[in-house]
């Protein structure tokens, strides 16, 4: 399903149940239909993101087997040297750049990805870190849409430890109604779509100024 779709299927399946309004006592149903919505959004959004590193990873080791690659490439590789086991590089004589990059995104995915657990700004940085980007930058782009994701992570972090039964969650002043999960949710996914558009920027970007330079030449 496509992720754009996501939120309405979800939203259809699970928080359409919810009739009840603020300032009205939730049903354990309801609160049940809550917890999962956001349990599972968040779950949604965590993989789009993981995603979206590796294809711009992906992309970047595309381009080694041009005599010249853009610099977004060269932090790639440098990412890969510094994390890659010495069990997965190869030996001297047989070493291409092109091998180095499929071996560092298959640790990628395999080891940063699926040791990845979150959409907070430390999980993000966690992929960042692996793919070469420069934080700095990229934090500085997105530093409200990391904060969205901050808030997704922490809201989904209550839902996915305590029970949506437990009596912890009865009292109305705690309780989150169907407006608040989908305020949290919507942020974050557009937090999600925003990473995506900027690294897709970034590869498309030096990739043009790539050519740029060789038709100078």
């Amino acid at each position: 399903m496509d992720f754009s779709t996501q939120l309405s299927f979800l939203d259809l399946a699970l928080l359409a149940r919810v009739t009840t309004q603020f300032p009205d006592a939730l049903t354990d149903e309801e609160r049940a239909a809550i917890s999962a919505y956001l349990v599972l959004f968040h779950a949604c959004i965590e993989e789009y993101l993981e995603d979206s590193f590796s294809l711009y990873l992906e992309r970047l080791a595309r381009l080694t087997n041009l005599p010249l690659f853009p610099l977004a490439v060269g932090e790639a590789l440098l990412a890969i040297g510094l994390s890659l086991p010495e069990g997965k590089r190869a030996p001297y004589k047989s070493r291409t750049l092109a091998g180095i990059a499929q071996a560092g995104l298959a640790h990628f995915q395999h080891v940063v990805v699926g040791g990845n657990n979150g959409v907070k700004t430390p999980n993000v940085r966690r992929l960042a870190e692996g793919v070469g980007l420069a934080w700095q930058q990229f934090e500085a782009a997105l530093a409200g849409r990391l904060a969205d994701l901050d808030t997704l992570g922490a809201k989904r972090g209550a839902a996915g430890h305590l029970s949506p039964f437990s009596m912890k969650q009865v009292a109305l002043t705690a309780q989150v109604y169907p407006d608040d999960v989908r305020g949290w949710v919507e942020a974050g996914r557009d937090a999600a779509v925003a990473v995506n558009r900027y690294l897709s920027d970034a590869v498309e970007a030096q990739t043009r100024s790539l050519f740029a330079l060789s038709s100078a030449d």
